[in-house]
């Protein structure tokens, strides 16, 4: 399984190669002093065989019931000897000097009528086959009692250098490398942590950016140099994503201003048509086109005009201009509109053309989800904000992030053109305003609009609210 944690990674790494390293230095730092050292050159490597020896001859002794001792070929010793053909062994009594059964003969002849052997370790000479090989005696405290073991022809070879840790490697040799390990975890943690600290300052701004602020850039100079090509491989991929918006936009731009002459010659000609049934069908038809049109121009428009100043705008006679203008609309297609507000002006900073455009494109979405013979509900409060309430379907809790996004659409069947709300959150965040959308009591969406205030002033004498919608109407009629 592959680990996904750098600092995982580091922590295994670490404790991977200090295994190895405790594994391997002893045994060059050995090496390198028998052989550089020690007389003998590279014949000196011999004595590394000694801690193996010494095991084997200890598991080969045997007593048995009469307490005749012995040595054993066992497996262990077989392989060895395969391994090393010029190897001679022998066990004797350190009191009387009498060889085990299952000595070399080789070993029971250096040591013949010597009697009492001395209980130290000593040097002896070897001959096998005719050559004579280093050896060596020493005493070796088995359970069969004290032994005097005797060994010679040992050659050193490289297959031997892969069993030595076995040897060399010690219980308390580990223990003691356990609080170096500790160690080492903690300051991977540290350093990996401390190490990611500007790839996770880059996450945090990259993941501010949208198709709004394109032209954010990470600071390279920030970032450590192992961590800059993937910072400016990011930069210029924003870049060229920045500039296939930029066209996009161009674009779509050029393309609604290209459309608006032939729609208007077209609602033109309409026009001239008789009166019926289809030229109502075409001029419903031209006039959902021009609307895209238009709405997709002033969305071009808005993202070229850059920071809005706003002003002091009267949010009372603004909704209410906006609603009395679509209330005939609102009536032909069987719905209602309900104007509510304040018996007094409501003043914020934004733009008047922005703003009416956002009433109209909330309303005009609010009068497509009211349900026939109902009411669609605008209301102007008192703290610069404005409600559209309708009475529909509603909008699903996982759709309410999406419904701003450019040619959003519930499914096919949803009329519009999927652009009016998109448009509605680009002119409120240039205001410096806020949009949401929640549930209406019984049923149904409302969409709630706030912009900064920027005072209210009194109204002179209180108004009756819905007959000056009243009025407007008659007056748009």
């Amino acid at each position: 399984m592959r680990l996904r944690s750098l600092s995982c990674r580091l922590i295994v790494y670490a404790i991977i190669g200090s295994i190895l390293g405790y594994l391997i230095l002893p045994l060059v730092f050995m090496i390198g002093m028998l052989v550089l050292v020690r007389p003998g050159g590279i014949d000196a490597l011999d004595e590394l065989l000694r801690p193996r020896v010494r095991e084997i001859m200890l598991a080969a002794l045997r007593k048995d019931a009469g307490g005749e001792r012995s040595l054993a070929m066992t497996d262990a010793l077989r392989d060895f000897i395969s391994e090393h053909p010029d190897f001679r062994f022998g066990a004797f009594d350190p009191r009387t000097g009498a060889a085990f059964s299952g000595s070399s003969p080789e070993i029971v002849e250096r040591f013949e009528g010597v009697g009492r052997l001395k209980l130290s370790r000593s040097s002896i000479a070897v001959t096998v086959d005719g050559a004579s090989r280093r050896g060596e005696s020493y005493v070796l405290d088995s359970p069969v009692g004290d032994v005097v073991v005797a060994t010679g022809g040992l050659r050193f070879g490289w297959r031997d250098l892969f069993r030595l840790p076995v040897y060399t490697v010690s219980f308390p040799g580990a223990m003691f490398l356990l609080p170096h390990w500790a160690a080492m975890c903690l300051i991977a943690l540290f350093v990996v942590n401390r190490g990611l600290a500007p790839m996770r300052a880059a996450a945090a701004k990259i993941a501010m950016i949208d198709v709004n602020s394109l032209k954010e850039r990470i600071a390279p100079d920030e970032a450590p140099s192992e961590m800059r090509p993937f910072v400016e491989a990011v930069n210029k991929a924003f870049e060229r994503v920045r500039e296939g918006v930029e066209r996009q936009r161009r674009f779509s731009a050029n393309s609604a201003h290209e459309l608006r002459t032939p729609i208007t010659i077209l609602r033109a000609r309409v026009g001239k048509m008789e009166e019926g049934a289809l030229k109502a069908e075409i001029e419903r038809d031209v006039l959902r086109v021009q609307t895209i049109v238009e709405q997709m121009l002033l969305l071009a428009q808005i993202r070229e005009r850059g920071p809005i100043t706003p002003q002091r705008i009267d949010l009372h006679d603004i909704v209410l201009g906006v609603a009395a203008d679509l209330v005939p609309i609102a009536l032909g297609d069987g719905r209602d509109i309900q104007f509510e507000a304040p018996s007094r002006h409501v003043i914020a900073l934004a733009l008047r053309w922005s703003v009416e455009s956002i009433v109209a494109n909330l309303i005009a979405n609010a009068v497509r989800a009211e349900p026939r013979g109902g009411a669609v509900v605008v209301r102007v409060l008192p703290d610069c904000v404005i409600e559209v309430v309708d009475h529909g379907s509603g909008v699903a809790e996982a759709d309410r992030g999406r419904i701003f996004e450019p040619f959003w659409r519930k499914d096919e069947t949803t009329p519009g053109t999927g652009l009016g709300l998109s448009i509605v959150r680009e002119l409120v965040e240039l205001q410096g305003g806020a949009l949401s959308v929640a549930e209406t009591p019984g049923g149904g969406a409302t969409f709630r609009v706030r912009f900064p205030a920027a005072g209210a002033e009194p109204e002179p004498a209180e108004r009756a609210v819905q007959p000056s919608l009243d009025q407007r109407c008659e007056r748009s009629a």
